[in-house]
């Protein structure tokens, strides 16, 4: 279970380092900055990902 925590941790870390930068509290994000984020930055990732293994 601690190795599930430390995944979903990983995954939603870029969304919660910019809205603590921001000085944003959960309660004023609502989820909204932080998903943003983290759509861009793993989107990015999948995107470099791919078009590296298909040699583009």
């Amino acid at each position: 279970m601690q190795l599930v925590q430390y995944l979903v941790d990983a995954f939603l870390w870029p969304g919660d380092y910019v809205r603590r930068k921001l000085h944003i509290s959960q309660e004023q994000d609502g989820g909204m900055l932080r998903s943003m984020i983290n759509m861009l930055v793993w989107g990015g990732v999948v995107l470099g990902t791919m078009l590296y293994l298909l040699k583009v």
